[in-house]
């Protein structure tokens, strides 16, 4: 396992591509604007076209199953190919995906079809684009880069919210939901041409391996301590997706706050994380060990998840929220940085990449269904909230785990830039 990421002689004193990490960023936005698109325009779309529920949930949960299925496969053959190539394919398969939606929208087959076609899409580009931030980064940026990939997420449901929000602005009412479509066609069009332009040159600013060069595998060291953060990132994934998808239920059914005062709560929380995962940057740069400090929030996370449900819903209720959002937005900051940290920048491509992917969609696929089958049955919501906590709790296991065999891995070398494990 390389170690030491800026002894490498070709990585001492390199500088970030920033164009680079901008594009990167993109690619990433426009993967998690796919799933995201949906929810802001779901009530609409489930008054107009009435879908029963379990076939609405499988729009959703489709994104989970194909990268579950994919994530890893795809990771390893694009260490081994184009990477232009890659992201073109992956922005036609947003736009082929988004026909049969438009047209036929009334069919909830069709529409389950058309996102199967964008979780595939996500698929790709969800491992493309952290790829490519950490690879563009020097060192010394190397949390910067981290820290983008984790807000990926929250930001692609941003940018969808807002799209939809302008729609309503200028479109009747029922006549909003393609807006998001049409917006995500548009988004996948300039990417791919980005992308072309990109590739004419010396493609540097792709940053991965192609067909003529190819990729080294994974060193046994490497994918054994790689496997850990993932195993880590599904335990993780297991327990937030479950709190951010049933906090706005609970508030309501549980604690007995209006719809307004619910949103408000969950969008309180959601501001938190998203304002972290930058936060979680300066962390690290700073000095702090990756591992260590993720142990730390996810062992946070656990104690506020039991705490939870003792709270109000005045000031302490709200303390919890900010405190969650706090432990939630550091975490997968910590996630996206060790690939980065433990195979050197140069060296953490898309396979490794892949493999955090395939961990956080096992566990998108299994917390929602964990933990609302337990708060809604007569154990309620308490219980539903320990559960989680459990989860978090062996990914707190997993992330001492990671530690203890990076320090065992001998020492980092002599570069002040380097992060520290």
């Amino acid at each position: 396992m390389t170690d030491e990421p800026a002894s490498d002689p070709r990585e001492v004193g390199r500088r970030s591509d920033w164009t680079g990490i901008a594009f990167g960023l993109c690619v990433a936005l426009l993967a998690a604007y796919q799933q995201l698109k949906l929810p802001p325009v779901l009530p609409e779309m489930l008054d107009r076209f009435d879908y029963g529920p379990e076939l609405a949930g499988g729009f959703m949960s489709i994104f989970a199953v194909i990268g579950l299925g994919l994530s890893l496969k795809i990771g390893l053959a694009m260490q081994r190919q184009s990477t232009a190539a890659w992201l073109v394919a992956g922005c036609v398969l947003v736009v082929v995906g988004a026909m049969p939606i438009l047209a036929w929208p009334q069919s909830g087959w069709a529409v389950l079809a058309g996102r199967a076609l964008e979780g595939l899409a996500m698929a790709i580009l969800a491992v493309a684009g952290p790829t490519l931030m950490t690879r563009n980064a020097a060192p010394r940026h190397l949390p910067l880069a981290a820290a983008l990939s984790a807000t990926w997420i929250p930001l692609g449901g941003l940018v969808a919210t807002l799209i939809g929000r302008a729609a309503e602005s200028v479109l009747p009412a029922g006549s909003v939901w393609p807006s998001v479509w049409w917006g995500g066609v548009i988004l996948a069009v300039g990417m791919a041409l980005w992308t072309l332009y990109l590739a004419r040159g010396d493609g540097r600013r792709l940053a991965l391996p192609t067909a003529k060069g190819g990729a080294p595998d994974l060193p046994p060291s490497a994918r054994r301590v790689l496997i850990l953060v993932a195993l880590c990132f599904s335990f993780w994934a297991l327990q937030n997706i479950a709190v951010l998808s049933w906090l706005p239920e609970y508030l309501v059914a549980d604690r007995g706050l209006n719809h307004a005062r619910a949103k408000e709560m969950y969008g309180l929380t959601v501001a938190a994380i998203a304002a972290c995962n930058l936060f979680a940057a300066i962390l690290l740069t700073s000095g702090l060990p990756i591992a260590r400090l993720l142990a730390a929030v996810l062992a946070g996370q656990v104690v506020v998840l039991f705490l939870g449900p003792f709270a109000g819903t005045d000031w302490t209720g709200i303390a919890v929220l900010l405190a969650y959002g706090f432990f939630a937005g550091v975490t997968p900051t910590c996630l996206f940085a060790l690939p980065g940290r433990i195979l050197g920048p140069g060296g953490a491509g898309t396979a490794a990449f892949g493999m955090l992917m395939s961990g956080r969609n096992l566990g998108v696929l299994a917390g929602p269904i964990i933990v609302g089958w337990v708060g809604s049955s007569a154990l309620g919501w308490s219980a539903g909230w320990w559960t989680a906590a459990m989860s978090t709790l062996c990914a707190t296991a997993a992330a001492l785990a990671i530690h203890r065999r990076i320090r065992a891995a001998g020492p980092r070398g002599n570069s002040p830039q380097a992060v520290r494990s």
